[in-house]
């Protein structure tokens, strides 16, 4: 394959994405119209083939999850609409009374080769903290602490973080399946 795209409009994504594959990434900065679904895989599917439809080139998408245990797993794949309706303060405010603080944090890797797209999942557990915390990163990192250490992701350096988040255990497995094609 000579060039693989990424279509993203998430900076921070294409730099993470970069430094985990190890190989050059061409980023298409594009806000993609996504289906609604709870399920993560089928809004990736749905998203490289729109992309895909606009590019024609071999070509990944990703999204996330935010699942917490306490409300059934919602919002999901919804978690980036709920923080853009009340921020992560507004989540903590929501979540203030709640002792279950368990979330898994999921990302999904949709590559379309030209034919099919192929999904990677990662997952990572975690808590939700008490405050926001950190600098780093972005959207909810500053409340989720993965469960190998007390700080949240914001708190993490970027290198910290990307040996042990969801999108790398998603970006490890499609890297081997890029290895193996």
């Amino acid at each position: 394959m000579e060039q693989l795209y990424f279509v993203t409009s998430n900076e921070g994504k294409i730099k993470e994405a970069e430094m985990i594959l190890g190989i050059p990434i061409k980023p298409i900065r594009a806000d993609l119209e996504e289906i609604q679904s709870l399920e993560l895989e089928e809004i990736v599917k749905a998203k490289a083939r729109k992309a895909f439809e606009l590019i024609q080139k071999p070509l990944f998408v990703d999204d996330v999850g935010f699942y917490i245990e306490a409300w059934n797993g919602f919002p999901g794949p919804f978690i980036k609409h709920l923080c853009d309706a009340v921020g992560n303060e507004g989540l903590l405010k929501m979540m203030k009374n709640e002792i279950n603080r368990k979330i898994i944090v999921k990302a999904a890797i949709g590559f379309h080769n030209g034919k099919e797209v192929v999904t990677f999942i990662g997952e990572v557990k975690g808590t939700l903290a008490g405050e926001s915390r950190g600098q780093g990163g972005w959207g909810w990192d500053p409340i989720f602490i993965p469960s190998h250490t007390d700080k949240t992701y914001a708190e993490l350096t970027v290198e910290e973080k990307n040996a042990v988040s969801h999108r790398r255990e998603a970006l490890e497995i499609f890297k081997k399946y890029l290895q193996q094609a």
